[in-house]
This record gives structure tokens, C-alpha cells and sequence, in this order.
């Protein structure tokens, strides 16, 4: 391991202003992206990383930001975030601390004020076959992307995967001859979008050429041909048995640490209503029917499938909280959505006042009890409610 600290992202003039491809890794849609909102998230990526004040840690973490795989990156950004978090909040904090109970070094250690708890992060991975099929659809995707049509964007309404990666060249050229072929003030109306339906190895999509206003029409680098991606249909989603998998790996990694221990893990669902979470943790919700003659009750009950179990059969207790991150990336860190859930019953519960921009929530066996975030994570990072300042895909100027 070298000695020295390089920086996250090469330093370079950076002229590309186009976004990222779907087959391109954060990682390198950052290092190569152009333009001053891009300047801001790498500057304050590298800000953090500065504060890492061991060499062989930083360059640990910034090797793995760099590796190219976006689940390496989003576990190493979730790990730096944490590490600032710990230190705007005023804590003194150990990087894989040795710990009372056997060689396995969690990721953090924070203390103040005479006490401290272990920090644990986690970014849950998706299965081979499902990062397999993300690879092949994100072929089909900058196949398509990369058109340029001056006149029209598409609505990709339904897809078909094949077993191998999409033949560029003749579902490219097939699109071109198809939107050639259609002027743009021939479909006002949304409803009478034409329609294109192309087949090939397995492979079926449909796609509705879109009109783009008139002062709209041209091309520009930062032009995506897919305006709407639609095809995925309706279904029910369950995120709970994923985040509790995802626990499942760490929980019994260090036993009793004779002190708090929190498990952070990064997560990219939708669950503004926190519904997911709540499942994960405390249990599905759930009717139970009690019946004597001539009379019958209902009742809400959480079932026994939840992270921390159900009164008095508490899980986990070794475990004194979840602290859920959810949607974070270093270009909107300010929107993601950060919930620290309390264990019921922890073996060293965590201390009750905290100066971090998490919202907590606890259960006392029966209901949620939420509690808003102490701090706005702008007041708490130091940066401004718009940041990052300006525009991703600024419009050029005209002449």
C-alpha cells in the first residue's frame, strides 16, 4: 500500500458534459463528467475523503470508489458519509477498531463525552442473475440513447429481454429509418403517437415516438433518446426481506461489544411512507380475529417475520439500532432519506440526544413512535438547500 494520497478523481479539463450511460459505472461518470455542478460534488467528495487521517484507510476507500462496480462505490460513499457524520457531530472516531471480542474490526468506532458505540455499514448487492439482466437491458438502453433523432424522444412502453446482449446495429438502424420517415406536426395530440414494435434473438420492444416542442427540436450532448422508460408494468413490491438479508450478514459478526452497536445499510427503494422499513424491522402488519358467542374483535398485530421479532421475544438485542440510508449519492445528498430505527429491548440502548440530521424512530410494542431529525442535513453539512449549485445539463447559449 502506497504512501501517498492520491486524489479520488485524475485532475484534468474535463469537456464532456454528457450523462451517464447506462452501462457506465458512477465512478467513471464522475471522474470524466463536465461542468461546475459536477466540480462541486467532486470537490466535496474529496474534502471527506481529506479527513480520513490514516493513508493506508484513505487509500483503501478511495481505491474502492474508484474500482469501476457501482455497489463497490455506493458501499464506500456510504462509508464516507458516515465517517463525516460522525465528525460534524463532534465525535472522535476510530476507523476498523479492534474490538473485546475476536479479530472481525467493524467500520467504526465513535466516542464522546466518555461513551461511544460500534458503527457497522452495509450496501446490500443484487444477485448475479438480476445484475446479468441490468447489464443486457443496459445495453438495449445506450443503444438506443445514443440516436440523436432532432425531432422526436421516445416512450419505451414495453420490453421483452432476451437471453444475450441486443444486436446494436440493427435495432439502431431500424429506429433511424422509422423516425425519418415521421414529421413532428403530424401528432399533436399525445393519444395518436405513432408506434414502433421491433423483435430480434429474443428480444421485443415497443417504443411511441414523442414530438419535441418546436423550440426544442436539434440535438445536444446531453440528449437522451429514451424520454420515458414505462415498459416495467405494475406489480407488488416488498423491499422488507431484502433489508432484513441484508442485516442477516452482520448481525452475529461481533457478538455482545459490551457497548452500542448500530448497523447502517444503504438502500435504493421507494418507501416514503417508511411501510418497507417498518415490515423489516418490527414486522408485517396483520389482522387477528378473536371470537367468543355473540361477540367478535379485531385487532392490528405485527407478525413475528420483523428484524428485532415481537414483545417479549425480542431479536437481535446485540444490535441497539438500524440507521437506514436510503437513496444516497454525492450528487443529491441532501434528499436522502435517513431513519435511525431503535431496538425495543437493546442490550445498551444508545444515548437519547444526538445531534445528527436522522430522523429516529422507536416502537413501543405496538406503534411506531417517530421523531423529526434534531437538525436540516443543509444546516447539518454546511451546504446551501440547493446544493449542488446550478445545473446538471445546462442549456447552451445561444448565439
Amino acid at each position: 500500500m502506497t504512501n501517498t494520497r492520491a486524489p479520488i478523481f485524475d485532475t484534468f479539463e474535463r469537456t464532456d458534459p454528457a450523462p451517464a450511460r447506462h452501462r457506465e459505472p458512477t465512478s467513471e461518470f464522475l471522474g470524466r463528467v463536465a461542468g461546475a455542478f459536477w466540480d462541486h460534488v467532486r470537490q466535496l467528495m474529496q474534502t471527506w475523503a481529506d479527513h480520513i487521517t490514516n493513508i493506508a484507510e484513505y487509500n483503501d476507500l478511495c481505491q474502492r470508489i474508484r474500482l469501476g462496480e457501482d455497489e463497490q462505490f455506493r458501499s464506500a460513499f456510504l462509508e464516507l458519509y458516515l465517517h463525516e457524520c460522525l465528525l460534524l457531530a463532534d465525535y472522535t472516531v476510530t476507523v476498523h477498531p479492534h474490538t473485546p471480542t475476536g479479530s472481525r474490526r467493524p467500520d467504526f468506532y465513535a466516542e464522546r463525552d466518555g461513551t461511544g458505540f460500534y458503527l457497522e455499514a452495509i450496501a446490500p448487492g443484487s444477485s448475479p442473475d438480476a445484475k446479468g439482466a441490468n447489464a443486457r437491458r443496459a445495453v438495449l438502453f445506450d443503444i438506443v440513447n445514443e440516436l440523436g433523432d432532432p425531432n422526436f424522444f421516445l416512450w419505451l412502453s414495453s420490453l421483452t429481454e432476451g437471453p444475450n446482449p441486443p444486436s446494436s446495429a440493427r435495432l439502431r438502424n431500424g429506429l433511424r429509418k422509422w423516425l425519418a420517415g415521421l414529421d413532428p406536426d403530424d401528432y399533436p395530440d399525445f393519444g395518436v403517437a405513432p408506434e414502433w414494435h421491433w423483435e430480434h434473438s429474443g428480444w421485443a420492444a415497443t417504443f411511441k415516438a414523442i414530438p419535441k416542442k418546436a423550440e426544442a427540436r436539434g440535438t445536444r450532448p446531453t440528449d437522451r433518446a429514451i424520454g420515458v422508460y414505462a415498459y416495467a408494468g405494475v406489480s407488488r413490491v416488498d423491499d422488507a426481506p431484502m433489508i432484513r438479508d441484508g442485516l442477516a450478514a452482520k448481525h452475529n459478526a461481533y457478538g455482545d461489544l459490551n457497548a452500542p452497536f448500530v448497523i447502517a445499510i444503504g438502500t435504493y427503494i421507494f418507501d416514503s411512507d417508511r411501510w418497507h422499513s417498518t415490515n423489516a424491522f418490527y414486522g408485517h402488519e396483520a389482522i387477528q380475529f378473536s371470537a367468543t358467542v355473540g361477540d367478535e374483535t379485531t385487532q392490528v398485530i405485527r407478525e413475528p417475520d420483523g428484524y428485532f421479532g415481537v414483545f417479549p421475544d425480542w431479536q437481535h438485542r446485540n444490535v441497539s439500532a438500524v440507521l437506514l440510508i436510503n437513496q444516497l449519492m454525492p450528487y443529491h445528498l441532501l434528499q436522502a432519506e435517513t431513519t435511525l430505527w431503535q431496538h425495543p429491548d437493546p442490550l445498551h440502548p444508545l444515548p437519547e440526544s444526538h445531534s445528527f440530521p436522522w430522523a429516529t424512530v422507536k416502537f413501543d410494542g405496538t406503534q411506531l413512535i417517530g421523531i423529526t431529525a434534531p437538525v436540516t442535513a443543509s444546516d447539518f453539512f454546511g451546504l446551501p438547500e440547493d446544493w449542488p449549485p446550478g445545473e446538471p445539463w445546462p442549456k447552451p447559449v445561444a448565439n
